[in-house]
């Protein structure tokens, strides 16, 4: 027996059957052309009218048809289905009523559809039926990469904080490699820059995983996650937009690379540094953020401790010598150098510094710029800066012998010189320099002092407050009474001011060895750094971390969370310490704050989501929401929109922008059911929208499909 022809849509035979136009000879005849659906092809030879075709759905199944138009699917329903399941289902949601979601498909009786649909939408799903045309068309105009793209812009700032930020080269002929990149690509670039520099964040970080590129902010020393995109936008386009912006290779893919790029945002101007890296899943990129236009601060404004602050005044007396300061990446070596100049600056006196690259602008001083492809190197800059008389000299970085051995013989025959090593500690300096080629005489006769330090998150001054008696740590407690200090400290809260952190900047965490002629004697005999540790703190030349992180503690200016790993507490940490304020980690369940003013409306939540495996926080009103969520970041926030203090508007403000936590989910519960209510916090970066009074059952319906959502993507 021959089987027959079967369109993608055969089911639509049977409510055809007593159609008089759609005979045998017409079934056959689109059967022999092979058209995929045959609902498409007899309303496109004009043989039924979509009309006609609808009314013959709905006499056999009772369900509906519709002609969609785009401006008829709303951001909440397309919000609640990945384009991943639309795209395999060939489907499209439009609107929500309720507890149910309407979808517009070709097969209103594909059931895996239909049950897909419920998972990830936490929803009753009621089909329509409709043309594969239709629901192609709609497929591509509401997926396009321009149209994702433009809704990523919309979640990472508002239009204000987007339009302010210009880039130098944002014009683009047809022959500029910009010309090949979308306009949307530009301003997302755009975007994600003038958030960072709002949030005063010191490095952009943009990571790719299998399906999903992730963008980070540094804040303050800690990365914090801001948003995801499709991988497909974040490892290509995005990318090549932040290359040509940085003079990189765009055809490049197998090489890391660096560049720089140089921005106007809200009329400052902005430098970046640009590092690529290949990874398994594309290029990653770190965008390291330097305000040339910061103003360089003084010795005073640094907040050193009493002790710091004395000894670098003092080895800025010498009129020449090398001063080094060490410490890992990031931890404001260029800052405390150009403080330092900036001391010493006078028309009197001539200052170079080689940098790379150059961090801050300083009138009066020539900067050179190291650019190795055109042979400016650290040692062959440091030879030609010899021949231009200069009283001080800024080395940016001691990287090779060559460059050691010629700045500290610059420092043997009358220079100042200042430059930055990486290392652990003061002492440790020395054996690296020695392991760099050094000789140990040309060390101890140029060397005046070294730094080390670290930064620390300062405490936020308008909401700090002192440990309670009952959380001190009682060990801290002997060691403070022991070195003169107050026997108090405090802890971060969060406000406002401090966009809910409870910090607000940073300071640094200094160890200081002042190189007297015993320790250069030490230094000359090759004696261990056992033997300098001991010597220099047996004749007060050495101030250790623990020292200067203790005073920071006792003046009120970090938390001990911060300069914990700086002070040797030992085995009684663990009674009454801040160990017991971080926040508590259940393996295994997602985490869900319930922001309800409404007691009994809290305990009902509590009760289900407990039931179903999560663990639950509390807050009774939206500031108390936002400190949680500063100090125990939620996997999903329930949001009433009504409440105290602090509206659900106002928290979703401060979660995406303030907080720039924008991959926070959440879902809205509130009495508040019409549609522009639903638009508007969709837009503001809502995940779903309940209205009250609601079914348990179907609110933990809702938060198991946020997560299936998530895993969907």
């Amino acid at each position: 027996m021959e089987i027959k022809y079967q369109f993608k849509d055969n089911w639509l035979l049977k409510p055809l059957e007593n159609i008089p136009a759609v005979t045998a000879a017409v079934l056959d005849g689109f059967r022999a052309r092979e058209a995929p659906y045959i609902g498409d092809a007899l309303v496109e030879a004009k043989i039924m009218t979509f009309e006609d075709l609808g009314s013959a759905v709905k006499s056999y199944s009772g369900i509906n048809c519709v002609n969609l138009k785009k401006n008829q699917i709303t951001k909440l329903a397309l919000s609640l289905v990945s384009e991943k399941t639309c795209r395999k289902h060939r489907i499209i949601p439009f609107q929500v009523k309720e507890e149910n979601i309407e979808v517009l498909t070709s097969n209103p009786f594909d059931m895996a559809a239909e049950d897909d649909v419920r998972a990830v939408s936490g929803r009753k799903c009621a089909l329509y039926y409709g043309l594969n045309s239709n629901i192609e068309s709609l497929l591509s105009g509401v997926f396009n990469p321009a149209a994702v793209l433009f809704n990523l812009i919309e979640k990472i700032d508002d239009k204000a904080s987007v339009e302010i930020l210009q880039a130098f080269d944002v014009s683009a002929s047809k022959d500029d490699p910009l010309s090949k990149i979308n306009t949307p690509v530009i301003k997302i670039v755009d975007a994600l820059l003038a958030k960072a520099v709002h949030m005063q964040a010191s490095d952009i970080h943009i990571e790719h995983g299998e399906h999903e590129t992730f963008v980070r902010y540094r804040i303050d020393g800690i990365l914090r996650d801001i948003m995801s995109m499709p991988r497909f936008i974040g490892s290509g386009p995005l990318v090549s937009r932040i290359k040509v912006m940085s003079d990189l290779d765009l055809a490049e893919h197998f090489k890391p690379q660096d560049g720089r790029a140089r921005l106007l945002v809200d009329n400052q101007g902005v430098d970046l540094r640009v590092s690529t890296l290949p990874t398994s899943f594309g290029e990653s990129v770190v965008m390291r953020i330097l305000n040339g236009n910061s103003s360089i601060l003084s010795i005073e404004k640094l907040r050193f401790t009493g002790v710091v602050h004395k000894q670098i005044k003092k080895f800025l007396t010498h009129e020449q010598g090398f001063i080094l300061v060490t410490g890992p990446t990031g931890s404001g070596k260029t800052t405390t150098l150009y403080a330092m100049l900036n001391a010493l600056k006078s028309p009197d006196v001539n200052m170079i510094t080689i940098e790379d690259p150059i961090e801050y602008r300083m009138q009066g001083v020539n900067q050179v710029q190291l650019n190795e492809k055109q042979g400016l190197t650290f040692a062959g800059i440091l030879r030609s800066v010899l021949r231009q008389d200069p009283d001080i000299i800024l080395v940016g970085e001691i990287r090779d012998a060559e460059t050691a051995d010629i700045a500290f013989q610059s420092a043997m025959t009358g220079h100042l010189v200042f430059s930055t090593l990486h290392t652990n500690d003061a002492v440790a300096s020395i054996t690296r320099l020695v392991d760099l080629g050094l000789e140990r005489f040309r060390i101890s006769s140029a060397l005046i002092s070294i730094t080390s330090q670290r930064l620390v998150r300062k405490l936020c001054p308008y909401c700090k407050k002192p440990v309670a008696p009952e959380k001190k740590n009682q060990v801290l407690l002997e060691i403070l009474d022991s070195c003169g200090l107050k026997k108090e400290y405090y802890e971060s809260v969060g406000c406002e001011k401090c966009d809910f952190n409870g910090y607000k900047g940073r300071i640094s965490v200094v160890e200081v060895l002042e190189v007297d002629p015993e320790i250069k004697k030490m230094i000359s005999e090759n004696a261990s750094e056992e033997a300098v540790k001991k010597t220099a703190k047996t004749r007060n030349l050495l101030w250790t971390l623990s020292e200067d992180a203790l005073v920071h503690l006792a003046q009120g200016d970090t938390s001990l969370d911060e300069v914990l790993s700086f002070i040797p507490l030992g085995p009684g940490l663990c009674a009454g310490s801040a160990e017991e304020t971080r926040p508590r980690v259940i393996s295994g369940k997602k985490r869900v704050l319930i922001a309800e003013d409404d007691e009994s409306i809290r305990m009902i939540m509590k009760k289900y989501l407990e039931d179903g495996g999560f663990e639950v926080l509390e807050a009774k009103d939206g500031m108390e929401a936002i400190e949680i969520i500063t100090q125990k970041l939620p996997d999903l926030l329930l949001l009433d929109l009504m409440m105290p203090k602090l509206d659900g508007i106002g928290v979703i403000k401060r979660i995406k922008h303030a907080l720039g936590l924008i991959g926070l989910p959440i879902i809205v519960v509130t009495a508040v059911s019409d549609s522009d209510s639903q638009s508007n916090v969709i837009n503001l970066g809502a995940d779903d929208y309940i209205t009250k009074p609601f079914n348990p059952k179907f609110l933990l319906a809702r938060v198991n499909a946020i997560f299936r959502r998530m895993e969907d993507k």
